[in-house]
C-alpha cells in the first residue's frame, strides 16, 4: 500500500508534489497574463509546455520549451524556463474574450506527462484603465467627437486613436504627444486633458466610408491598453423647399443639408440665374426653416416691393411740360 502512493503521484496529471501553478488567473481584454509554474529540480533540464483543453487526454499543446532556457515564442504566447530557479513562465498577450478556458502547466517526460490545471478568465475590455463610448454616430460631411477616460496614472502616457475590427491589426490615425497639445492628421484631431483624465478625438468632413470599428487606447510599456469604438457614418439629411412668388418668372428653391447646416438657393427667372448659399450656425430644422424664410424675405419679397415702389414712383413722378419755351416771349423781337 504505501509503495502505491508515490506511483499514483508520479502518474496523476497536476501532482503537487512534482508540478505546481495558480489555479485561477484573471485578467481584462485586450490585456496580457503570466502564469509561473514551479518543478522539482529533478525535472530541470526536461521540456516544459503549456497547454489548452478541459481534458487533459486531448489537452492541444500551444508552445513548448526546448530543454533549455531559451524563450520560445509563437503568436501572442510564449513561455521560457528558468532553470535556476525551477519556475516556467508563460506570457499570453492580446487576450480576447474567448481565450477564457481552462489551461495546464506541463512537463514532458517518458510516459505519462506532468501538468496541473490552470483556470483562465478573460473579462470584458480595460474598463477600469480606460473606458469610452460603445457607439457613436454622425452623419455625411458632418463631425463627430469622442472622448475616452482614462485612470489618473496614465496622465503623461501617449494616448491614440486607430481604426481595424481586429486590435492587432489596427491602424494609428493619430496620437498625442504625451502633452495637452492637440495633434490633427488630415481630418483627425487628437487631444488629451491631463487634468480631467479625458482625451478628445474629432473626426471631420465624415465619409459613408467612415463607418467601422475603432479604439481609443494609451501607449505603456507592454502591451497597450484600449476600449473599442463602433462609429456608424449616416447619410445627410436633407430638406427641399420651393416658392413661387407673383412673378410666374421667378422661383426659389431651397435645399438645406442638416449635416453641414449649408443653405443653398438657387435662382431662375427670364433674365437671371443664379445661386445662393449660406452657412446657418443653428444644427435643428425648425431653426434652418427660419433661417429660409429670412433668406426669401431678403432676397425676393424685399427687392420686389422696392422694384414696385420704383415703378410707382417712375409713374408718378412731376411731368415738365414740352410747350413751355414755345410761348415764352422772345426778348430779341421786343
Amino acid at each position: 500500500m504505501w509503495l502505491l502512493l508515490p506511483l499514483l503521484l508520479l502518474i496523476i496529471p497536476g501532482s503537487s508534489y512534482e508540478i505546481t501553478g495558480p489555479k485561477e488567473v484573471s485578467v481584462l481584454e485586450q490585456g496580457s497574463l503570466t502564469v509561473q509554474c514551479r518543478y522539482d529540480p529533478k525535472w530541470e533540464t526536461y521540456r516544459k509546455w503549456w497547454c489548452r483543453g478541459a481534458e487533459w487526454d486531448p489537452c492541444k499543446i500551444l508552445l513548448k520549451t526546448t530543454g533549455t532556457e531559451w524563450e520560445v515564442k509563437r503568436d501572442h504566447v510564449s513561455i521560457r524556463d528558468n532553470q535556476r530557479s525551477h519556475v516556467f513562465t508563460v506570457t499570453m498577450e492580446k487576450l480576447r474574450r474567448e481565450d477564457t478556458g481552462v489551461y495546464w502547466c506541463g512537463i514532458e517526460r517518458t510516459g505519462a506527462d506532468l501538468g496541473t490545471q490552470v483556470n483562465v478568465t478573460i473579462g470584458p475590455g480595460s474598463s477600469y484603465e480606460i473606458t469610452g463610448p460603445e457607439e457613436v454616430s454622425g452623419l455625411e460631411q458632418g463631425s463627430l467627437t469622442v472622448q475616452c477616460h482614462y485612470d489618473p496614472k496614465w496622465k503623461t502616457y501617449r494616448k491614440w486613436w486607430c481604426r481595424g475590427a481586429e486590435w492587432s491589426g489596427c491602424k494609428d490615425l493619430v496620437k498625442t504627444t504625451g502633452t495637452e497639445w492637440e495633434v490633427k492628421s488630415d481630418h483627425v484631431s487628437i487631444r488629451d486633458n491631463q487634468r480631467s483624465h479625458v482625451f478628445t478625438v474629432t473626426m471631420e468632413k465624415l465619409r459613408r466610408e467612415d463607418t467601422g470599428v475603432y479604439w481609443c487606447g494609451i501607449e505603456r510599456t507592454g502591451v497597450d491598453l484600449g476600449t473599442r469604438v463602433n462609429v456608424t457614418i449616416g447619410p445627410a439629411r436633407v430638406l427641399t423647399t420651393t416658392a413661387v412668388t407673383s412673378n410666374p418668372n421667378v422661383t426659389f428653391t431651397t435645399t438645406v443639408t442638416s449635416a453641414t447646416n449649408m443653405i443653398t438657393v438657387p435662382v431662375s427667372s427670364e433674365d437671371t440665374t443664379g445661386s445662393l448659399t449660406v452657412t446657418s450656425h443653428h444644427s435643428n430644422d425648425g431653426s434652418l426653416l427660419i433661417n429660409v424664410h429670412f433668406l426669401l424675405l431678403v432676397f425676393l419679397k424685399v427687392p420686389l416691393l422696392l422694384s414696385m415702389l420704383g415703378a410707382v414712383l417712375w409713374v408718378n413722378r412731376p411731368q415738365r411740360s414740352s410747350r413751355g419755351k414755345q410761348t415764352q416771349p422772345h426778348s430779341e423781337n421786343q
